[in-house]
């Protein structure tokens, strides 16, 4: 049972408001309307319901949300379908509003693709159907696509992609990242190889080197000895060098000797050609002179200076007695503490002068102050007790005043001639008042007093701590006296403690020299064992053979001078060996662990080569077998669009358009990598090649080139859904045109069995389709629907059926 489309309800959808109900059950739904009515909204209903979207808008973002009637709040869509999927009756329902969108289509995606791409032609998609099809994409056009899946040639086409990478290295990085990262593992394998082999070189070179170094060596230790070579024996060598603890033995030996020498030399030079005896008569000679003159400076000039110190010292306790190494230094200080001390004196004394007037102004001072406050004071308490008594006994009497009458002393007052009585009172209170005035004045002066006795105090106490006392104010003036007088002492002697001390240096100078001379004349006798075994163990000479000691001292020298060079050589010739023997054991090995690792990594580069080049086995075969799959559907490709989709277009072209003298068609250029790309082209009827379809065909036989390119992509393929929805196809055309397109409609629904759903806008034309397209036997029929809107704007859908009927004129 084939699917058939069954009934359309539409409520608030784009132009039409309110709710519509569309039958569709008939073998061909013609739909009219004028301009505007919602034709096409009934078109779009259609898709809606059966793939849950408008193929043609997808490219337009939120089309979902102007799907709303402008002057409602929400919106549906349900599309009755019979025999989908071995069922008897399915739906497909839409519900939208502003915001929102929820579909629940009626085929599945593979038949929603199929519907929108072959059996639905909008009338947006109809002008630009060409443009669509000849458009290249990132792959391929539209076209070549759709022939592809006509032939099912996704089996190769997966061959040929899957395949592709093979051609390029840059692919077969992108899809296997391992591949890149051997890559990477193989370079960075080379650059360590060539870094191990150059190490490995250097290494060689730098045990050469070393060879050749120990060959240098050895030649100084024993020239009669044969040069060594790589790999030679570590231990044999180690044995010809000798033992070093020996030179290192015999070494300190000669250096002991070599002291010993040098130290005889040096006490050989202390004694003279002259005769002890009579050097050391004339020191002690000089000596004895010295001391006397010495002696007599103690006795004279020393006596005095020691007498002025040890009258310091009294002061002083830290001044040392008189030294005749020192006394120089003694005087020049005992000097500077003198000048020192009286400056301290005299700061004292003075302090005292000016501490003890101070004192005697602060005391005057104290006073006075004191017998002017009691004054004060005794003021302010007479003057305050009068003027308050006499001042409470006016101001008590003064409201009793009547007249001149006294009321104290009951006498007139006018008797004395002096004014009225309370002109009296009256004055005399003034008086008493001028009288506290003068006593505030007196308050003051006694704050001020009182202000300058504390200062005075305060003075008072401050300078009796500096006002020295009778007994220390003599002891200072007598201690600064008695040093003054030292220090008179002190300065002239300055000169004779110069003298002194010069004295006491040359005595000190003479005894020391008349030591040494003794000690040397005592030595001398004991030097001359000493030097002959020196001597004769340093040369194996005695001294006799020698002119003098100083000459054999010298010879020794000499000898043990080329015996310490040659040790000092052997010695380090023995330890340069041992070093460069020590070196040359962990450069060897050095050697060999390079020499180990880069056979290591050739073999591991090896191993990674070997890899490399399967893979490249591996590729050609696989470009191989690519490049025969391109080739064989390239052929099944050509031999399609050649044979096949071209004629079925050529045939339904020339029928629609008998008159038109150029065809339109696919070519298949070969581009040279075994793609096949269809390119839209128009050839004459003489078999000319022209022109793209644009450039030679009008524009009603453009719309009739891309309406025959539709209807033969529907031809093409397998009925998988047998409908065929037009949305005002007859664009720009003839009455020629449309006789014949009725004809393919009739043929394509009571030939083919499609279900034919077609909308136009022309009256005329949707009365001549009717006539057409009226059923011609039985179970054959026609529905037409008619679209409009009634006064209050809502949409209205007025269907009309047709079934077959004999015609029993004819019959008869």
């Amino acid at each position: 049972m084939n699917p058939r489309l069954k009934s359309l309800s539409i409520q608030n959808f784009r132009s039409m408001r309110g709710s519509v109900v569309i039958p569709l059950d008939a073998q061909v739904v013609l739909v009219h309307g004028t301009n505007g009515m919602g034709k096409t909204s009934v078109m779009s209903a259609i898709e809606l319901g059966l793939t849950g979207s408008i193929a043609h808008l997808e490219g337009q973002s939120k089309y979902y949300d102007f799907l709303t009637h402008i002057d409602t709040a929400r919106g549906s869509i349900l599309l009755t379908v019979e025999g989908m999927n071995g069922c008897s009756t399915g739906a497909g329902q839409v519900t939208f509003a502003p915001g929102s969108f929820n579909a629940m289509p009626a085929l599945n995606a593979a038949d929603a693709g199929f519907f929108a791409e072959r059996c639905y032609l909008p009338q947006a998609v109809l002008g630009r159907l060409l443009d669509i099809y000849d458009q290249k994409k990132t792959t391929s056009s539209r076209l070549t696509e759709f022939v592809k899946e006509l032939l099912r040639l996704d089996a190769l086409d997966a061959l040929v992609d899957g395949l592709d990478h093979a051609f390029n290295v840059t692919r077969i990085r992108k899809i296997a990242p391992v591949y890149k990262q051997l890559e990477e593992a193989r370079d960075l394998l080379d650059q360590q190889l060539e870094r191990e082999r150059s190490s490995a070189e250097s290494a060689r070179e730098a045990t050469n080197e070393r060879i050749a170094r120990l060959n240098q060596l050895l030649a100084v230790l024993d020239p009669t000895a044969a040069p060594v070579g790589a790999g030679f024996d570590m231990v044999a060598l180690r044995a010809r060098v000798g033992d070093r603890e020996r030179d290192q033995t015999e070494l300190a030996i000669v250096t002991q000797q070599s002291s010993e020498v040098s130290s005889l030399l040096s006490r050989l030079e202390q004694t003279d050609a002259v005769s002890p005896d009579s050097e050391i008569a004339a020191l002690e000679r000089d000596a004895t002179a010295i001391g006397s003159e010495y002696e007599t400076w103690l006795n004279g000039a020393g006596a005095q200076i020691a007498q002025a110190l040890d009258a310091l010292r009294e002061f002083h306790s830290e001044l040392s007695s008189l030294d005749g190494a020192s006394v120089k230094n003694q005087v020049r200080d005992a000097l500077s503490w003198c000048v020192i001390e009286v400056e301290r004196c005299q700061r004292q004394l003075d302090q005292h002068g000016t501490a003890s007037q101070e004192l005697t102004a602060a005391r005057t001072t104290i006073q006075r102050a004191t017998t002017r406050i009691g004054e004060i004071n005794q003021a302010l308490e007479t003057g305050a007790k009068d003027a308050r008594t006499l001042a409470a006994a006016l101001a008590g009497i003064a409201p009793h005043v009547e007249g001149d009458m006294c009321p104290v002393c009951n006498r007139d007052y006018a008797e004395v001639g002096s004014g009225s009585l309370a002109a009296h009172i009256a004055a005399t209170i003034a008086k008493l008042t001028s009288e506290a005035g003068r006593l505030q004045a007196l308050s003051t002066e006694r704050a001020s007093e009182s202000e300058r006795l504390t200062t005075a105090r305060r003075d008072e106490a401050t300078a009796e701590r500096l006002v020295l006392q009778p007994d220390a104010l003599i002891d200072l003036r007598r201690r600064q006296s008695a040093i003054a007088s030292t220090r008179s002492m002190l300065e002239p002697l300055q000169g004779e403690a110069a003298y002194g001390h010069s004295l006491f240096v040359r005595l000190d100078n003479a005894r020391r020299s008349l030591a040494a001379k003794r000690r040397a004349g005592l030595q001398s006798a004991s030097l001359l064992p000493e030097i002959n075994a020196v001597v004769e163990r340093a040369t194996g000479l005695p001294t006799t053979k020698f002119p003098g000691l100083r000459e054999a001292l010298e010879a020794a020298s000499a000898a043990l001078s080329n015996r310490l060079r040659t040790v000092q050589a052997n010695l380090a010739s023995r330890v340069s060996v041992e070093t460069e023997l020590d070196q040359y054991i962990r450069e060897a090995q050095l050697l060999s662990d390079r020499l180990a690792r880069t056979r290591q990594l050739e073999g591991r580069l090896s191993a990674m080569k070997g890899t490399f080049s399967s893979i490249g086995k591996v590729r050609e075969r696989a470009k191989t077998i690519a490049s025969a799959a391109t080739q064989v559907r390239a052929g099944i490709v050509r031999d399609v669009f050649s044979g096949s989709l071209n004629k079925v277009w050529r045939d339904l072209f020339v029928r629609l358009a008998p008159n038109e003298q150029f065809v339109p068609q696919f070519r298949l250029p070969d581009r040279g990598d075994g793609k096949v790309e269809a390119v839209l082209e128009t050839f004459h009827r003489s078999g000319q090649a022209s022109g793209p379809p644009g450039a030679m065909l009008s524009q009603g036989n453009l719309n009739t080139a891309a309406l025959t390119l539709f209807l033969a992509l529907n031809l093409s393929v397998p009925s998988q859904l047998p409908w065929l929805v037009l949305d005002d196809p007859v664009q720009s055309m003839d009455d020629v045109h449309i006789a014949q397109f009725a004809a393919m409609l009739r043929t394509f629904s009571k030939g083919l069995g499609k279900q034919v759903v077609i909308a136009v806008h022309e009256r005329a034309l949707f009365e001549y389709l009717t006539l057409e397209l009226s059923p011609a036997f039985a179970g054959d029929s026609l529905i037409t629907v008619e679209i409009s809107r009634n006064f209050g704007g809502d949409a209205v859908a007025d269907p009309h059926f047709y079934a077959f009927e004999d015609d029993k004129a004819v019959a008869a």
